[in-house]
Protein backbone atom coordinates (compact mmCIF):
# COMPACT_ATOMS: atom_id res chain seq x y z
CA UNK A 1 0.00 0.00 0.00
CA UNK A 2 1.73 3.12 -0.66
CA UNK A 3 2.21 6.66 1.24
CA UNK A 4 -0.89 8.23 1.85
CA UNK A 5 -1.07 11.88 1.14
CA UNK A 6 -2.11 14.16 3.68
CA UNK A 7 -5.46 15.23 2.52
CA UNK A 8 -6.06 11.60 2.34
CA UNK A 9 -4.68 10.62 5.65
CA UNK A 10 -8.51 9.93 8.12
CA UNK A 11 -6.34 7.67 10.69
CA UNK A 12 -3.53 10.33 10.72
CA UNK A 13 -5.31 13.31 11.31
CA UNK A 14 -7.37 11.67 13.83
CA UNK A 15 -4.28 10.19 16.11
CA UNK A 16 -2.65 13.75 15.59
CA UNK A 17 -5.77 15.42 17.28
CA UNK A 18 -6.21 13.21 19.77
CA UNK A 19 -2.11 13.04 21.05
CA UNK A 20 -2.97 17.26 20.75
CA UNK A 21 -6.49 17.03 23.13
CA UNK A 22 -8.74 17.06 20.64
CA UNK A 23 -10.73 13.92 20.60
CA UNK A 24 -14.34 15.00 20.11
CA UNK A 25 -14.72 12.72 17.28
CA UNK A 26 -14.41 9.86 15.58
CA UNK A 27 -13.00 7.44 12.62
CA UNK A 28 -15.66 6.54 10.40
CA UNK A 29 -15.38 2.90 9.03
CA UNK A 30 -17.20 1.79 6.15
CA UNK A 31 -17.63 -1.28 4.70
CA UNK A 32 -18.70 -3.57 2.05
CA UNK A 33 -19.93 -5.91 4.02
CA UNK A 34 -21.31 -4.57 7.20
CA UNK A 35 -23.14 -1.34 8.44
CA UNK A 36 -20.90 1.91 9.11
CA UNK A 37 -18.95 1.26 12.84
CA UNK A 38 -17.28 3.99 14.54
CA UNK A 39 -13.48 3.57 15.52
CA UNK A 40 -11.93 5.43 18.48
CA UNK A 41 -8.60 7.17 17.83
CA UNK A 42 -7.87 6.08 21.81
CA UNK A 43 -7.54 2.54 20.54
CA UNK A 44 -4.04 3.42 18.90
CA UNK A 45 -2.78 4.66 22.13
CA UNK A 46 -3.68 1.73 24.66
CA UNK A 47 -1.47 0.71 27.11
CA UNK A 48 -0.24 -2.86 27.08
CA UNK A 49 -2.67 -3.52 29.81
CA UNK A 50 -5.28 -2.55 27.07
CA UNK A 51 -4.41 -4.56 24.31
CA UNK A 52 -5.96 -7.75 23.50
CA UNK A 53 -4.14 -11.40 24.45
CA UNK A 54 -2.88 -11.92 21.29
CA UNK A 55 -1.27 -8.18 20.68
CA UNK A 56 0.34 -8.88 24.49
CA UNK A 57 1.80 -12.45 23.45
CA UNK A 58 3.15 -10.95 20.07
CA UNK A 59 5.15 -8.22 22.46
CA UNK A 60 6.23 -10.76 25.12
CA UNK A 61 8.04 -13.09 21.96
CA UNK A 62 9.83 -10.56 20.23
CA UNK A 63 13.51 -10.72 20.63
CA UNK A 64 16.74 -8.90 18.61
CA UNK A 65 16.12 -5.91 16.32
CA UNK A 66 12.32 -5.50 15.36
CA UNK A 67 10.73 -4.36 12.63
CA UNK A 68 6.59 -3.23 13.35
CA UNK A 69 4.90 -3.07 10.40
CA UNK A 70 1.67 -0.24 10.33
CA UNK A 71 3.09 0.74 13.83
CA UNK A 72 -0.21 3.61 14.25
CA UNK A 73 0.54 5.76 17.06
CA UNK A 74 3.83 3.47 17.97
CA UNK A 75 1.55 1.44 21.25
CA UNK A 76 3.96 -1.28 20.33
CA UNK A 77 6.57 0.03 19.27
CA UNK A 78 6.63 3.08 22.91
CA UNK A 79 6.09 -0.55 24.84
CA UNK A 80 9.12 -2.88 23.16
CA UNK A 81 11.26 0.47 23.11
CA UNK A 82 10.55 0.35 27.14
CA UNK A 83 11.70 -3.13 27.72
CA UNK A 84 15.28 -2.23 26.00
CA UNK A 85 14.43 -3.26 22.28
CA UNK A 86 15.47 -2.21 18.82
CA UNK A 87 12.64 -1.22 16.86
CA UNK A 88 11.75 0.53 13.00
CA UNK A 89 8.45 1.75 12.81
CA UNK A 90 7.02 1.47 9.78
CA UNK A 91 3.96 3.52 8.02
CA UNK A 92 2.11 4.71 5.47
CA UNK A 93 0.74 7.58 7.20
CA UNK A 94 2.37 10.55 7.38
CA UNK A 95 0.42 11.97 10.46
CA UNK A 96 0.89 9.28 12.07
CA UNK A 97 4.80 8.95 11.35
CA UNK A 98 4.42 12.27 13.12
CA UNK A 99 3.13 11.43 16.11
CA UNK A 100 5.36 8.56 16.49
CA UNK A 101 7.98 10.99 16.91
CA UNK A 102 6.01 13.60 18.91
CA UNK A 103 5.20 10.49 21.56
CA UNK A 104 8.96 9.56 21.33
CA UNK A 105 9.41 6.78 18.70
CA UNK A 106 13.00 6.69 17.74
CA UNK A 107 13.16 5.03 14.37
CA UNK A 108 10.52 5.99 12.22
CA UNK A 109 9.92 5.40 8.36
CA UNK A 110 7.18 6.88 6.55
CA UNK A 111 7.17 4.21 4.00
CA UNK A 112 5.61 1.04 1.83
CA UNK A 113 6.55 -2.14 3.51
CA UNK A 114 7.35 -3.06 -0.20
CA UNK A 115 9.78 -0.38 -0.94
CA UNK A 116 11.73 -1.87 2.03
CA UNK A 117 14.71 -3.24 1.21
CA UNK A 118 18.97 -3.76 2.35
CA UNK A 119 17.39 -4.27 6.14
CA UNK A 120 17.67 -7.34 8.41
CA UNK A 121 15.16 -7.75 11.62
CA UNK A 122 14.71 -10.69 13.65
CA UNK A 123 11.29 -10.26 14.56
CA UNK A 124 8.84 -8.44 12.15
CA UNK A 125 5.34 -7.84 13.92
CA UNK A 126 2.13 -7.23 11.77
CA UNK A 127 -0.18 -6.74 15.02
CA UNK A 128 -4.30 -4.89 15.01
CA UNK A 129 -5.34 -7.50 12.15
CA UNK A 130 -1.75 -6.63 10.36
CA UNK A 131 -1.56 -9.33 7.80
CA UNK A 132 -4.45 -7.49 6.29
CA UNK A 133 -1.80 -4.99 4.41
CA UNK A 134 -1.70 -8.13 1.65
CA UNK A 135 -5.32 -7.27 0.58
CA UNK A 136 -5.75 -10.32 -1.30
CA UNK A 137 -4.58 -14.26 -0.58
CA UNK A 138 -2.16 -13.58 -3.70
CA UNK A 139 -1.26 -10.49 -1.96
CA UNK A 140 -0.56 -12.34 0.97
CA UNK A 141 1.95 -14.61 -0.76
CA UNK A 142 3.89 -11.84 -2.30
CA UNK A 143 4.25 -10.32 1.49
CA UNK A 144 5.05 -13.06 2.97
CA UNK A 145 7.94 -13.79 -0.06
CA UNK A 146 8.97 -9.79 0.51
CA UNK A 147 9.38 -10.20 4.46
CA UNK A 148 11.33 -13.10 3.93
CA UNK A 149 13.65 -11.00 2.28
CA UNK A 150 14.27 -8.85 5.35
CA UNK A 151 14.71 -11.81 8.37
CA UNK A 152 17.95 -12.58 9.64
CA UNK A 153 18.07 -16.97 9.25
CA UNK A 154 16.12 -17.82 11.97
CA UNK A 155 14.06 -14.90 12.52
CA UNK A 156 10.36 -15.14 13.08
CA UNK A 157 6.93 -12.74 12.04
CA UNK A 158 4.45 -12.40 14.47
CA UNK A 159 1.46 -11.70 12.52
CA UNK A 160 -2.54 -11.41 13.47
CA UNK A 161 -5.61 -11.64 11.58
CA UNK A 162 -9.42 -13.05 11.96
CA UNK A 163 -11.85 -15.42 10.52
CA UNK A 164 -14.70 -13.80 9.38
CA UNK A 165 -16.60 -17.06 8.69
CA UNK A 166 -19.11 -16.54 11.70
CA UNK A 167 -20.18 -12.75 10.05
CA UNK A 168 -21.73 -15.42 7.29
CA UNK A 169 -22.94 -18.54 9.68
CA UNK A 170 -26.28 -18.44 10.75
CA UNK A 171 -27.42 -19.57 14.46
CA UNK A 172 -27.92 -23.20 13.18
CA UNK A 173 -23.96 -23.39 12.30
CA UNK A 174 -24.93 -23.13 8.39
CA UNK A 175 -22.81 -21.20 6.18
CA UNK A 176 -23.33 -19.32 3.35
CA UNK A 177 -19.92 -18.22 1.91
CA UNK A 178 -20.30 -18.57 -2.56
CA UNK A 179 -17.94 -21.21 -3.21
CA UNK A 180 -17.81 -20.79 -6.60
CA UNK A 181 -16.50 -16.79 -6.02
CA UNK A 182 -13.59 -15.87 -7.23
CA UNK A 183 -12.90 -13.63 -4.19
CA UNK A 184 -12.07 -14.83 -0.34
CA UNK A 185 -14.71 -14.48 2.00
CA UNK A 186 -11.94 -12.08 4.09
CA UNK A 187 -11.23 -10.14 1.51
CA UNK A 188 -13.16 -6.42 2.14
CA UNK A 189 -13.07 -3.07 1.03
CA UNK A 190 -12.91 -0.31 3.35
CA UNK A 191 -12.82 3.66 3.62
CA UNK A 192 -12.20 5.03 6.28
CA UNK A 193 -13.26 9.36 7.06
CA UNK A 194 -12.55 11.37 10.26
CA UNK A 195 -14.29 14.63 9.98
CA UNK A 196 -13.87 16.19 6.13
CA UNK A 197 -11.30 13.95 4.88
CA UNK A 198 -11.98 10.91 3.38
CA UNK A 199 -9.47 8.23 2.49
CA UNK A 200 -9.32 6.76 -0.60
CA UNK A 201 -11.01 2.92 -0.65
CA UNK A 202 -8.62 0.03 0.17
CA UNK A 203 -8.62 -3.78 0.27
CA UNK A 204 -8.22 -5.53 3.41
CA UNK A 205 -7.41 -8.73 4.15
CA UNK A 206 -8.61 -10.97 7.76
CA UNK A 207 -7.47 -14.57 6.62
CA UNK A 208 -8.47 -17.84 8.67
CA UNK A 209 -5.33 -19.68 10.54
CA UNK A 210 -5.51 -22.59 8.93
CA UNK A 211 -5.46 -21.25 4.95
CA UNK A 212 -2.62 -18.06 6.38
CA UNK A 213 -0.27 -20.95 7.74
CA UNK A 214 -0.83 -22.98 4.16
CA UNK A 215 0.95 -19.74 2.68
CA UNK A 216 3.52 -19.43 4.94
CA UNK A 217 4.56 -23.20 4.64
CA UNK A 218 4.32 -22.23 0.29
CA UNK A 219 6.97 -19.27 1.10
CA UNK A 220 9.35 -21.35 3.20
CA UNK A 221 8.16 -20.35 6.76
CA UNK A 222 7.30 -23.17 9.68
CA UNK A 223 4.89 -22.80 11.69
CA UNK A 224 5.69 -22.48 15.62
CA UNK A 225 2.66 -21.93 17.08
CA UNK A 226 -1.04 -20.82 16.42
CA UNK A 227 -2.46 -18.96 19.71
CA UNK A 228 -5.91 -18.13 19.95
CA UNK A 229 -7.61 -14.17 21.07
CA UNK A 230 -11.22 -13.94 22.52
CA UNK A 231 -13.32 -13.73 19.30
CA UNK A 232 -12.37 -15.50 16.01
CA UNK A 233 -8.48 -13.81 15.99
CA UNK A 234 -5.65 -14.89 16.21
CA UNK A 235 -1.30 -14.88 16.74
CA UNK A 236 0.54 -16.84 14.23
CA UNK A 237 4.15 -17.23 15.43
CA UNK A 238 5.99 -17.99 11.65
CA UNK A 239 9.91 -19.36 11.85
CA UNK A 240 12.20 -18.26 8.97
Amino acid sequence: MPVLKKNHDSVGHAVWDYLNGIREESIVVTTDIAEDELLLPAHFFRTFEQMPIQEQEALRRCCGKILDVGAGAGAHSLWLQDHGHEVDALEISPLSCETMKKRGVKNVFLQDIHTLTNRKYDTILLLMNGAGIAQTLPGLRILLLHLKTLLNPGGKILADSSDLLYLFTDENGETWVDIASDTYYGQMQYQLTYKSIKGKPFSWLFVDADTFCEYAGFCGFSVKEKFAGAHFDYLVELVL
